[in-house]
């Protein structure tokens, strides 16, 4: 890849990295320990914008990360990705495993989710969302 940016990680969590080909020009719009937001050029086409996420791993703080979006999609004027470890999950039905997340933890993200249009989109074997 050509064109690379990194966060460093803060402590034992997050570190994000954004690489591209040079055919593709690339502007990063914002970056942060839990995001990196890029508006991408492709060839005559509109440009996109695609913001790698990491939200954050403590309950506590992840009030923080979908304000964080919320910022970040109040500049998107263009068709938006957003991909990454969201670390939330909609409703149990999603959760295999371990304890039950309190019902405001996925509530807090529905509200996100419904605020921001965003649609998850599937794969065709469901291992990642």
């Amino acid at each position: 890849m050509e064109g690379c940016l990194a966060v460093n990680a803060n402590e034992k969590s997050g570190g994000l990295v954004r690489m591209w080909k040079k055919s593709n020009q690339v502007e990063v719009q914002t970056y942060s320990s839990n995001h990196i937001d890029s508006k991408i050029h492709m060839d005559n086409d509109n440009p996109i914008r695609f913001t790698g996420f990491y939200g954050n791993a403590e309950p506590n703080k992840r009030q923080c990360s979908w304000n964080m979006l919320r910022r970040v999609g109040r500049s998107v004027k263009e068709k938006w990705i957003i991909g990454g470890d969201f670390n939330a999950i909609l409703d149990n039905t999603k959760k295999e495993g371990g304890r039950r997340k309190p019902s405001a933890l996925m509530e807090n993200f529905r509200e996100v989710v419904e605020e921001l249009s965003m649609v998850d989109l599937k794969t065709d074997n469901g291992w990642f969302t």
